[in-house]
């Protein structure tokens, strides 16, 4: 395929001209705070009920007038259909229905005193969503027809717009399903008035979750030029790369987290480019981190003396851009010749190195969907170094034309099929929500009386599967091998019971028993099946293997010897402004720590889009020599 050819099968989004262009006079304060208004400024149009909006007609599937209105005690959507007469249809809402959670020991409110919304976990619900135009907050739903799952919302001022959430409405349902406890977030010291999601977001005291992987971006120059690039890396006319200082400052903003964060990943652009990189990596390790990871697109890493000298500094994996095997499959999505070449000079010197590497690829249906299978065959193939394949459906960034984002959306339905036709995988037996193994860390907290990170992301987050891989290649999905679901609701359970006899103090010694050993020794052998495990897999391998997960002390260096290889195979479908649920970013596991605060990663990249505005803010900033600390910024935001 020419560049020429692989510009017209991506077509680029069209992106919206910033609120505030980058000047001499810009104010730093003022450009974030005027995206936070914009946000919110339709706020009152949905305050009480009755709401006007369009809707599709469940029974001729015309989209027609409608209004959310209430019925006793229920919400309900009374459809005006020229054809059908009028019809009400019961939906599940939080938006002007509170209600708390059902699961035992959830939180109630965050740390910062909001009320918690659970995950409803049927459908048609309610949801606080986005204008694909504007940005402002609005109302939608989410309902199912012809066996996918569509989100539908109406804009006062721009319309209305209908896309596709999943495309296998069954495994959506199972994902809604495998949640635990509600989280109470963080507390919020960056936004102490910040009261509303997504528009106060920095964070706001209504975030639930920790920071699993913890994002920032030392730079927004690149020496690529992605048609896909969601931060638009080296386009945007300025550069936004901090210093060494503000990146400290954003490093020590993660570890006064409670839970503070331990994993960060560096990215860009392409973070490689920032001259500070080493020493910036090197501190990142001295403050504590355990985990360090480069989202890269390998073509620095490729250079043999520049892979070492990272990996000395502390970099221990890399988030490896990947869009399939060969030069060709590379041309739609990055347009750069011969990058296939570097690409493997990389994990050649991850190998040596002993650095792990998580394939990453872009996957736009009907451009490179169909290479989902070859990119899971290379996983395998290359084991001994890379650990994941971490598939992204295609996130559109600013506006798309709707046939055409028909044509190109691709979701975790759609790949779920993919990677079960690829490695032989049953979907709905295999397939789970990241949000499941959540007990693991629940467990390991309740042992160690050491808080852990726990990822308890919305299950429309991310969705896939681990795969235990034998020595001779063969790939078995867990639940093959093992009951997941029964081993992690009993070991949820047992958590609970170590937890309701420890001390409740941050970091209290735990309180275990021989008792609580045993039973967990127990839950292992019981749902664990032998008979299907590949050779050498026993149950104390097993264990072993799967605290290698969450705990890089026993997965990496002399530990991994006692595991077994595995490779995490999953999508996370980051979401833009057609897809946007404020839910899904309350329980976001990926923030990223910027000079305006903290944001989750789909208000700062595509959502909302705080980047463009933050990122001109500092290249602002930084020409008129104003401070662009946190605190500087934030003070705007509290005005």
């Amino acid at each position: 395929m020419t560049p020429q050819q692989a510009a017209k099968s991506v077509p680029a989004p069209v992106r919206d001209a910033p609120l505030t262009a980058p000047c001499e006079t810009a104010s730093p304060m003022r450009m974030v705070s005027d995206l936070r208004r914009a946000v919110r400024r339709l706020a009152g149009h949905f305050a009480e009920l009755p709401v006007a909006t369009r809707a599709t007609c469940p029974t001729c599937g015309e989209v027609v007038d409608a209004r959310f209105e209430r019925a006793g005690a229920q919400l309900v959507l009374r459809y005006d259909c020229g054809d059908c007469g009028l019809r009400r249809e019961v939906h599940h809402d939080t938006i002007w229905t509170p209600r708390a959670s059902d699961f035992p020991g959830s939180a109630r409110r965050t740390r910062a005193g909001a009320r918690i919304h659970p995950v409803h976990r049927r459908l048609p619900r309610t949801v606080e969503t986005l204008c694909p135009v504007c940005s402002a907050v609005i109302v939608g739903r989410e309902f199912v027809r012809d066996g996918a799952v569509w989100i539908e919302k109406t804009c006062p001022e721009h319309g209305y717009v209908r896309d596709c959430i999943n495309a296998d409405a069954l495994l959506h349902a199972k994902a809604l399903w495998w949640t635990f406890e509600e989280q109470p977030g963080q507390r919020s010291w960056h936004m102490p008035d910040g009261k509303r999601c997504p528009s106060d977001c920095g964070l706001c005291g209504q975030h639930l979750s920790g920071a699993c992987l913890a994002q920032i971006d030392l730079t927004n120059r690149c020496n690529l030029r992605c048609p896909i690039c969601f931060a638009n890396s080296g386009a945007v006319g300025y550069v936004a790369e901090p210093d060494y200082d503000q990146i400290v400052r954003q490093l020590e903003a993660l570890r006064r987290l409670d839970p503070p964060a331990t994993a960060v990943q560096f990215t860009g652009g392409e973070p490689t480019l920032h001259p500070d990189f080493l020493r910036i990596v090197a501190t990142a390790r001295e403050m504590g981190f355990s985990h360090i990871q480069i989202a890269t697109n390998g073509i620095r890493f490729a250079e043999a003396d520049f892979a070492r000298r990272a990996s000395e500094a502390g970099v221990h994996t890399l988030y490896l851009q990947f869009d399939g095997v060969g030069d060709e499959a590379h041309m739609p999505t990055r347009n750069c010749p011969g990058l296939w070449a570097k690409k493997l000079a990389t994990l050649d010197n991850c190998r040596t190195l002993g650095l792990k590497v998580c394939l990453v690829p872009t996957i736009l249906k009907g451009v490179n969907d169909r290479r989902v299978a070859e990119i899971f065959r290379f996983a395998i193939e290359n084991i001994d170094v890379v650990s994941a394949v971490s598939y992204q459906p295609v996130s559109f960034s600013g506006r798309i034309d709707g046939d055409e984002r028909a044509a190109r959306r691709y979701t975790l339905g759609d790949l779920a099929h993919d990677i079960a036709d690829a490695s032989g995988a049953v979907p709905l037996r295999d397939m789970y929500p990241l949000s499941i193994v959540t007990p693991l860390a629940q467990v390991l907290e309740a042992l160690t009386g050491q808080t852990k990170i726990k990822p308890t992301c919305h299950p429309d987050c991310a969705f896939g599967t681990y795969f235990l891989v034998s020595p001779e290649g063969q790939a078995v999905p867990f639940p093959a091998v093992v009951d997941v679901e029964g081993m992690f609701w009993e070991m949820n359970r047992i958590a609970a019971r170590i937890r309701a006899r420890r001390p409740q103090t941050p970091l209290a010694a735990a309180v275990t028993s021989r008792l609580d050993a045993w039973r967990l020794v127990r839950m292992f052998k019981r749902h664990f099946r032998p008979d299907a495990a590949p050779e050498g897999l026993t149950v104390r391998r097993f264990i072993r293997s799967l605290q290698g997960l969450v705990d890089k002390n026993v997965g990496r260096g002399a530990g991994e010897q006692q595991t077994y290889k595995t490779l995490l195979c999953a999508g996370m479908h980051f979401q833009d402004r057609y897809t946007f649920d404020a839910e899904r970013v309350k329980r976001c596991v990926i923030l990223y720590s910027t000079p305006a605060g903290l944001f989750p990663f789909c208000t700062y990249n595509c959502g909302p889009e705080y980047r463009a505005v933050v990122e001109q803010a500092f290249a602002a900033g930084a020409r008129s020599g104003e401070s662009n600390s946190p605190q500087n910024l934030v003070m705007e935001s509290r005005a």
